[in-house]
């Protein structure tokens, strides 16, 4: 259901608006009038693989509003998340920091006091901050630094994906909004760009429950997708080798061992169904854009919290730090930058949003922020920011794995087996062939190894700032 008129209005606008001041001459100059001001709109989705997108070269799912936005900005190949779970994975790009950090490590615990946050530090210039949706912290999203709210879904997924109750102010009890959640959600969404003060610049966060489970899209979408035209992941494998230990949670056993192909595609064409009808959300959420006069002057950013599995390796989940797992999705549009239909394959986190955003708002990007900003790289100035990526999967305090990741290579630990797998992602992208025991590599499994060691040394260096010994432990910090 994509708006064909919306791509003429984007290519006028980058034909009118291409050679706009600088972010650094626009700061130089003082703050900006406050028609010219920014705005930002952020659109999260649940548990999407990376690839899940027509614009991402896959040839089965329909995602053609993601695949417009894609043209129209740059889709970031290589984004990650450190934590695959979604608790930390939304605390960590709300706050630009680690979870080792910002002291969310896993479901229960609470952002630390004192950190900055995306909604409070844009609050603090005098941008209107609103949130509808998935809303999965424990700290109440007024805390977080949002002060517009509607259709606030406060748990991490529900029995379904329709009638669920919702809250509309910080602190109300949950009520039962009819409809759709990927609909309801947009409807609250398009009421704020309706009521929003016009006289600020705004920051909308529309965070979508899809395509997490329970995989129960509408019945058109669900039609849409013949789970016998459903390809299996290309590592797909009945049995987890080695097996994890992650098997007995919630995720691992939607389905039992050993997977079934035909469920794994079952599972799979209602997955896509779920991102198709999200994926036509989005567009109204576009079109309003568009029909109001706001996408020439509204940064978008797309992106998943964490991927899936789905049968990849064996697993059903996301608490792996196989690709499936880590790898997300990205991408990112400046109506004023004139860069358009571009992939950075840059080594990312989401947490690079944040202090990406503030550069291209003008806003002082906070000291202990530990993302980087993505501004060079999205312009094609700079190449990356980092050289490798890193990742940590725990079970509450119960340490499971640690990765590193670069451009060509990846060591995962396992740390309940004393196991490391080494995969060459340039060869081998889809992490069938451990190389760890390779005599040839072995140079490159030590250098990892030591990086990886630093690294985890670092993390639990910066836990001990923020966590208590069990016997001290509230609920909330589980």
């Amino acid at each position: 259901m994509e708006s064909w008129s919306r791509s003429i209005i984007a290519a006028t606008l980058v034909i009118l608006i291409g050679g706009s001041l600088s972010i650094a001459a626009a700061q130089a100059a003082g703050p900006p009038a406050s028609s010219d001001r920014l705005n930002v709109l952020l659109i999260v989705s649940d548990d999407q693989q990376h690839d899940a997108m027509g614009c991402a070269g896959n040839p089965i799912v329909k995602t053609p509003n993601l695949d417009h936005l894609a043209r129209t900005g740059v889709r970031f190949t290589h984004a990650f998340v450190t934590i695959p779970i979604c608790t930390p994975s939304r605390a960590a790009y709300l706050s630009g920091r680690f979870g080792a950090s910002n002291g969310v490590t896993f479901f229960g615990q609470r952002l630390v006091a004192d950190t900055p946050t995306w909604a409070g530090v844009l609050a603090g210039q005098g941008y209107q901050t609103a949130i509808t949706g998935k809303w999965h912290n424990v700290r109440g999203f007024d805390e977080y630094g949002f002060d517009w709210s509607a259709n606030v879904f406060m748990a991490g997924m529900g029995p379904s994906y329709d009638d669920l109750p919702m809250i509309q102010r910080p602190g109300d009890k949950p009520k039962v909004v009819k409809g759709q959640i990927t609909e309801v959600i947009t409807d609250a969404a398009l009421r704020f760009l309706r009521e929003r003060d016009t006289n600020r610049p705004f920051f909308l966060n529309v965070a979508y429950t899809a395509p997490h489970d329970p995989r129960m899209p509408p019945e058109e979408y669900e039609r849409m997708y013949d789970p016998d035209k459903i390809p299996l992941p290309a590592n797909f494998k009945p049995v987890p080798e080695p097996d994890p230990g992650t098997l007995g949670i919630r995720d691992e056993k939607l389905l039992p061992v050993p997977r079934d192909p035909a469920a794994i595609r079952r599972e799979t064409a209602k997955y896509y169904g779920l991102i198709t009808h999200m994926d036509g959300q989005i567009g109204r959420l576009l079109d309003a854009l568009d029909a109001s006069g706001l996408a020439g002057n509204t940064i978008v950013v797309f992106a998943s919290d964490n991927g899936l599995t789905l049968g990849a390796h064996g697993l059903l989940g996301k608490q792996t730090l196989h690709e499936e797992g880590v790898r997300v999705a990205l991408i990112m549009r400046h109506p004023r930058l004139g860069v358009a239909a571009a992939t950075r394959d840059a080594l990312v986190y989401l947490l690079d949003m944040m202090p990406t955003v503030c550069e291209w708002t003008g806003t002082p990007i906070p000291s202990n922020v530990q993302g980087r900003s993505l501004a060079d790289v999205y312009t094609g100035k700079a190449a990356g920011v980092r050289d490798a990526v890193f990742g940590r999967y725990d079970e509450r305090e119960d340490q499971m794995f640690r990765s590193i990741r670069t451009d060509r290579y990846k060591l995962i630990q396992y740390l309940k087996l004393g196991r490391e797998q080494l995969f060459d992602l340039v060869k081998d992208p889809h992490e069938l062939n451990d190389l760890a025991d390779d005599p040839a590599l072995a140079g490159v499994r030590r250098q990892l190894h030591d990086r990886l060691t630093a690294w985890r040394a670092e993390q639990d260096q910066a836990e001990t700032k923020w966590r208590k010994p069990a016997s001290q432990r509230t609920p909330t910090q589980e």
